[in-house]
């Protein structure tokens, strides 16, 4: 067996996430024999900024009792439904766009409050979720959404 290296020293000496005593499945032996502890992935939130939009992104990973996948969510806050008396045509115009947009696979343009609309999507991954499946998730999203954000555009 080999001498363990002092980054796994360092990682058998801290507590884990749940509070002693030692959770059965919390210690791991690699395939090179070097115990560790075995800590689930951290939940992961970022921004970013496309077609002049702040996007948010947020994944939340589940423990082995929830089934041990990830839900990783997509939202950005598009704008606001102007008021009857502000703009009256502007509002039925954009209320009619935003009625014809349903039934997109990966998105949902959600009025919240009346006013505020907000992009979002959501999926859920039976396995914890990597880079490339939030970097495809977010492609995803940005494809579809995209033209809409065009269109919804011209009367925000």
């Amino acid at each position: 067996m080999s001498v363990p290296d002092l980054k796994t020293i360092q990682s058998l000496a801290e507590v884990p996430d749940g509070a002693l005593p030692i959770s059965p499945g919390s210690i791991e032996m690699t395939p090179e024999g070097v115990l560790g502890i075995a800590k689930p992935p951290r939940p992961c939130k970022l921004t970013f900024m496309a077609d002049g939009l702040p996007f948010n992104v947020a994944v939340r990973h589940e423990s082995e009792e929830e089934g041990g996948g990830s839900i990783c969510q997509i939202w950005a806050d598009v704008g606001h439904v102007p008021y009857t008396a502000q703009a009256p045509e502007r509002r039925r115009a954009l209320l009619a766009v935003l009625r014809g947009i349903e039934g997109l696979p990966h998105v949902r343009f959600i009025v919240q409050g009346g006013q505020k609309i907000i992009l979002f999507s959501e999926i859920r991954l039976e396995h914890h979720a990597s880079p490339e499946d939030l970097f495809h998730q977010t492609t995803l999203v940005l494809q579809e959404a995209r033209p809409f954000l065009r269109l919804l555009g011209e009367y925000l």
